[in-house]
C-alpha cells in the first residue's frame, strides 16, 4: 500500500510540475509548460483558457412529452420529498435577445466561476471562467475544478469521503432539461459569427454510417454553483453523439439563504414599485418623463438601473460637454426615452447565469450590452455592463429583474474601427492603423480592448519615429499591436495593480493609484476610459508605449543592459548591420560572460583585431526567428559568420521527470533568457561568449599533451577514424596521462598490447550524444541517469554540488568544444561494468 501511495503522489507531482514553472530554464516551451501566451495571435480568441461556452438561450416547453427520452440508464436525482416535486418550467416568454439568437444552436452549459486569479490578472476569456486543472481537452470538459462556489476535486472525490448539502433535492427547486446531438452542433459550426459555438461544440462523429459494432459509452459530470446544480451526460450510442443537460435551480421568487435550501421566498413587486424600494428614483423619474410606465407595467423586462448619483454625474458631464460643444464616448446625446431603453432588456436576465463577454441586446434599437465578469482578490465576482460596475445584481420583481449599476450604461452602436476612424482625438492613430495589417485581423464579433494613443501622445514622439509609425514602416505594426488585447478590460476591473496580456502575448501592467488615476505600463496615463464598441472597448492614453519588439536590436541591448556585447558590436563597427537584421535570432552573452576569465582572455586576444571581433559578433546571429518552443535537440544552426555552425542541445535535469526538457545550451553555453523580442529579431541570453570550434575530437586530443596516453591507445583503431569524422555528435570523456598511470601495471600493459581491449575501453569513454556539463542534472537517491556509450555500455552521470561525476570519475575540465562533439577531462579511467540490477531511473531524453 505504501508503494502504491508513493506512485499516486508521484503522478500528482508530475501533473503539478508540468503545469508549473519552478524547475526549468525553458519556461516558454509550449508543449511542456502549456503557456498560452507565446503563440501567433488570434484576434478572435482570448489568450487565457481555451475553453469556450455556447451562449444561446434555450426556450423549454412546459410539457416535455415531445422530447426524445434520455438514455435508458440515465436517472435524475430523486426529489427530497413527495410533498413538492421539482417540475420542468419554461423560461418566461423566450425572454432575452442576444446576438446569437440568429442561429438555433443548443446551449452548452457554462462552467462555474473557478476561483479568483492572483495578482489582479484581468485576462478572462469570453464564455466564462476556466479552472486551473483540466485533465481533458477543451472540447471534452469533464473536469471537477477548484474554485469558488464549486465542489473542489481532491482525494475526497476519489474515495467519496464527503458530500455537500444536496439542496437541489429539496422543495421549490425547478428543473431545466436540454439535449443536443451532433447534428445540432454541425449547424452551429456553420455559423461563422458564433466563435463560442465553434469552440465548444459537442464531440462530432464523421459523416458516415453508424458503426454497428461499436459500443455505447456514457460519461457524466455534475457541478454545483451558488444558484444551480448541473449535470451533463455525453453519450456515444453506436456512433451517434448526444449531450443531455439537467439543471436544478431555485424556482423564480425563491432563493437560498447561507447556502441552504430554496426556502427563502422573495416578496415580489412590480418593476416600478421595486425601483422605489431600491431607492433609484431618478431612473424611475426618467421612465415617467419618457411615458414608458405602461410598457414596464405590462411587459417583462430586465433593467440595468443606474444609481441616483450615477445619473446626476452623467447629467453634469452632458451639460459640460454641451457647453464646450464637444461630444466623446460618454457624451453621447440620447433622448430620455432612448437612454431608458438602452438600459432595458426584454425578459428575465439572471446575471449569475451569464458567461464573461456575453452580448445581450437592449430595447433601444438592439444596441448591445456587454456583460463582463472579473475575479477579485476577495474571491467575489466583479460584474460590469458596458463597463459600468454592477453594484447589486439580480433584484427580483414580479415582472422582471433589476441590476443596480454604479454608472450609466451607454449603448454600444459602433465597432472599434468606426470609433477610431471618427474620434476627433485619434486622427494619428487612425492613420497608423490604416497602414498596418491590424484591420485585417479585426472581427465584428471580437472582444477587443484598445489602449489608443491620442494625437497629443503622437506629438511627444520625435518626428522621424512618428512618421515611421504613421506610415507603417519598420516595426510600426508591433508597436501598435502592443496596445491591443483580445479580451475586454473595463476600467472598474483595475483595482490596485493588475496585469493582462496583449495580442502578441506580452504582459501589460495596469495600475490604479491612490489618487484614482489609471496608469498603463507605468508610463502612460489613461485619460478617457470605457468607450464602448460593439466588439470591445477603447481607453485613451496620453503616451505611446514603444516595446522592445518595436526597437532595433541595438536599442534592446541597451534597454536590457547587455552593455558589454553592445560595446563589442560598436568596436567591430557592426551597429548598422545588427540593427538592420530582419527575421533573425541573436544569442547575446550577458555581462558576466565578458567578465569571466575565459571572456577576458578572448577579449585580450582579439582586442586589436577588428576582423576577429566582427567574426565573433556574426557568430552569435542566425537567419530566422527561432523561438524556444521551436528548438530541437542536437540542431545545427548556420550563423552569419561565413556559415559556421552553432550546436543547439536540449536536456532534462530533473531527477524524476526525465522526459521533460528544461534546459538548453548553444555550444555548451547555457541559455538563461528566452524569446526577448526586438524589431525583426528574437534574442536569447547565454552565459558564455560563443566561439566557433576549429578542431574535431581527434585533433583536440592530439593538440593537448595531457592526453598522450589516450592518443597512443587510439592509434590504428576504428575509433580513431570515428573521432575524425565531422558528421558525428559525440562526447569524449578523456582521462589524463595521470589517470592511466594510476592503473595497475598489468592492466596498462594489456591495453598497450591488445588493440581490441584498448579500443573497447576507449569506446566506453565515448558517449553517443553531446552531453554538455550544463546538461547534467543533480544526482538523486533512487533515481539515476545513464547515458549510452559506443561500447554498448552505459555510464552513470550526475551532479553533486559543483562536481560532475561519471561513474566514480570526476570531471575536471568541461566543455572543450570540437566540430563533431565535446571533450570533458576526467580524473579516472572508466572501467566497463554491467549493472547488477536494473535502474529504476531513466535515460536522458535524447540517448535513444
Amino acid at each position: 500500500m505504501l508503494i502504491r501511495a508513493l506512485f499516486v503522489l508521484s503522478g500528482l507531482f508530475f501533473v503539478r510540475a508540468v503545469k508549473s514553472d519552478i524547475y526549468g530554464d525553458l519556461s516558454l516551451f509550449h508543449e511542456l509548460q502549456q503557456e498560452p501566451y507565446r503563440v501567433n495571435w488570434d484576434w478572435g480568441n482570448p489568450l487565457v483558457n481555451n475553453r469556450r461556452a455556447v451562449e444561446d438561450d434555450i426556450s423549454l416547453e412546459d410539457d416535455d412529452s415531445d422530447r426524445e427520452p434520455l438514455g435508458k440508464n440515465y436517472r435524475d436525482p430523486p426529489a427530497a420529498s413527495s410533498e413538492q416535486k421539482p417540475v420542468v418550467v419554461s423560461k418566461p416568454e423566450s425572454d432575452v435577445k442576444t446576438e446569437s439568437d440568429k442561429s438555433d444552436d443548443t446551449q452548452k452549459p457554462i462552467s462555474p466561476f473557478q476561483g479568483f486569479l492572483p495578482d489582479g490578472i484581468v485576462d478572462v476569456k469570453a464564455g466564462g471562467f476556466g479552472g486551473p486543472l483540466n485533465p481533458f481537452n477543451p472540447d471534452f470538459d469533464f473536469s471537477s475544478t477548484f474554485g469558488i462556489n464549486s465542489k473542489p476535486f481532491g482525494f475526497g472525490d476519489l474515495f467519496n469521503s464527503f458530500q455537500s448539502n444536496q439542496w437541489w433535492k429539496g422543495k421549490n427547486v425547478c428543473i431545466e432539461r436540454e439535449e443536443s446531438t451532433d447534428d445540432d452542433d454541425d449547424e452551429s459550426d456553420e455559423d461563422e459569427n458564433n466563435d463560442e459555438a465553434q469552440k465548444n461544440s459537442t464531440t462530432k462523429a464523421p459523416k458516415s454510417l453508424p458503426d454497428l459494432f461499436s459500443t455505447s459509452i456514457s460519461l457524466s459530470n455534475c457541478y454545483e454553483t451558488a444558484n444551480k446544480y448541473e449535470c451533463i451526460t455525453k453519450i456515444n450510442n453506436h456512433g451517434v453523439f448526444k449531450t443531455f443537460t439537467v439543471r436544478y435551480k431555485c424556482c423564480y421568487g425563491y432563493t437560498r439563504k447561507n447556502g441552504g435550501s430554496c426556502d427563502q421566498k422573495t416578496d415580489l413587486k412590480p418593476i416600478l414599485d421595486t425601483l422605489t424600494d431600491i431607492k433609484t428614483n431618478e431612473f424611475k423619474n426618467l421612465i415617467a418623463t419618457s411615458n414608458l410606465e405602461e410598457k414596464f407595467t405590462d411587459g417583462n423586462f430586465s433593467i440595468f438601473v443606474p444609481t441616483d448619483a450615477a445619473i446626476s454625474e452623467y447629467n453634469e458631464k452632458i451639460t459640460e460637454m454641451n457647453n464646450v460643444r464637444r461630444r466623446r464616448g460618454i457624451g453621447q446625446h440620447l433622448s430620455t426615452g432612448d437612454l431608458v431603453l438602452s438600459h432595458t432588456v426584454s425578459g428575465f436576465v439572471d446575471l449569475s447565469d451569464l458567461p464573461n463577454d456575453k452580448i445581450i441586446l437592449s430595447e433601444n434599437s438592439n444596441s448591445t450590452i456587454r456583460i463582463n465578469i472579473y475575479p477579485t482578490n476577495t474571491r467575489e465576482k466583479l460584474l460590469t455592463a458596458n463597463c459600468a460596475r454592477v453594484k447589486t445584481p439580480n433584484v427580483l420583481a414580479s415582472n422582471g429583474i433589476l441590476h443596480v449599476t454604479e454608472g450609466v450604461v451607454l449603448p454600444a452602436t459602433q465597432n472599434v474601427e468606426t470609433i477610431i476612424n471618427t474620434h476627433p482625438r485619434l486622427t494619428n492613430f487612425k492613420q497608423a492603423i490604416s497602414n498596418s495589417d491590424i484591420p485585417s485581423h479585426m472581427k465584428p464579433t471580437g472582444h477587443y480592448t484598445v489602449f489608443a494613443p491620442t494625437d497629443e501622445a503622437f506629438s511627444k514622439l520625435d518626428e522621424v519615429q512618428k512618421q515611421k509609425i504613421l506610415s507603417g514602416a519598420g516595426c510600426a505594426s508591433s508597436i501598435l499591436k502592443y496596445h491591443f488585447t483580445s479580451h475586454t478590460v473595463c476600467s472598474p476591473a483595475i483595482i490596485g495593480n493588475a496585469t493582462t496580456h496583449n495580442v502578441e502575448g506580452d504582459l501589460l501592467n495596469l495600475e490604479r493609484t491612490i489618487d484614482d488615476e489609471l496608469i498603463f505600463e507605468k508610463k502612460s496615463k489613461i485619460i478617457d476610459t470605457d468607450i464602448m464598441a460593439t466588439n470591445g472597448v477603447i481607453h485613451l492614453i496620453d503616451t505611446i508605449i514603444i516595446p522592445d519588439s518595436g526597437l532595433h536590436v541595438g536599442n534592446v541591448l541597451k534597454h536590457q543592459n547587455y552593455s558589454k556585447f553592445q560595446e563589442l558590436i560598436e568596436k567591430a563597427e557592426l551597429q548598422e548591420q545588427i540593427n538592420g537584421l530582419q527575421n533573425a535570432t541573436v544569442f547575446v552573452p550577458n555581462n558576466q560572460a565578458f567578465e569571466s576569465p575565459e571572456g577576458q582572455k578572448l577579449l585580450s586576444k582579439i582586442e586589436n583585431d577588428k576582423e576577429a571581433m566582427q567574426e565573433i559578433v556574426r557568430y552569435h546571429a542566425i537567419q530566422g526567428q527561432l523561438q524556444s518552443a521551436d528548438m530541437n535537440n542536437n540542431e545545427k544552426l548556420v550563423t552569419f559568420d561565413n556559415g559556421k555552425e552553432l550546436r543547439l542541445n536540449l536536456y532534462s535535469t530533473l531527477p524524476l521527470l526525465n522526459r521533460i526538457v528544461n534546459r538548453a545550451t548553444v555550444n555548451c553555453a547555457r541559455l538563461i533568457g528566452f524569446d526577448e523580442k526586438a524589431c525583426g529579431s528574437t534574442i536569447h541570453e547565454v552565459n558564455k561568449i560563443l566561439v566557433p570550434p576549429s578542431q574535431n575530437l581527434l585533433e583536440v586530443i592530439e593538440s593537448d599533451p595531457k592526453y598522450s596516453t589516450f592518443r597512443t591507445l587510439l592509434n590504428d583503431t576504428q575509433l580513431e577514424k570515428t573521432l575524425r569524422e565531422n558528421n558525428q555528435s559525440l562526447t569524449l570523456l578523456a582521462p589524463t596521462d595521470e589517470s592511466f598511470a594510476a592503473l595497475e601495471d598489468k592492466d596498462r600493459e594489456t591495453l598497450m598490447k591488445d588493440k581490441n581491449k584498448a579500443e573497447y575501453l576507449l569506446k566506453h569513454h565515448v558517449l553517443t550524444e553531446v552531453l554538455c556539463c550544463s546538461g547534467v542534472g543533480p544526482h538523486s537517491w533512487g533515481f539515476s541517469s545513464f547515458v549510452s556509450t559506443l561500447a554498448n555500455t552505459q555510464v552513470e552521470v550526475g551532479r553533486s554540488g559543483s562536481r560532475i561525476r561519471i561513474n566514480r570519475a570526476v570531471v575536471t575540465g568541461c566543455d572543450n568544444l570540437a566540430t563533431n562533439g565535446v571533450v570533458h577531462t576526467i580524473n579516472k579511467v572508466l572501467l566497463p561494468r554491467q549493472p547488477q540490477v536494473s535502474s529504476i531511473g531513466g535515460f536522458f531524453l535524447f540517448d535513444l
